[in-house]
């Protein structure tokens, strides 16, 4: 039998305003879900965001290292 001993999500999100990307972070934290943010880039249309964060409930292991 197989067991997923650690995972994580690395994701690109396109934000509009930065009080958007505000509200994203607060409710990552409201869940507990951890989460780094890579960089983030100013465009003309909004902020895009690179971001790695914890996938469901697993450990991040060294993801985060």
């Amino acid at each position: 039998m197989k067991r997923i001993i650690t995972a994580c999500l690395e994701q690109t999100i396109k934000f509009e305003a930065e009080e958007e990307l505000d509200a994203y972070k607060a409710q990552l934290d409201r869940k507990s879900i951890k989460y780094r943010i890579l960089g983030t880039e100013k465009s003309g249309s909004g902020i895009i965001v690179h971001i790695k964060k914890q996938y469901n409930t697993y450990d991040v292991g060294d993801f985060f290292d």
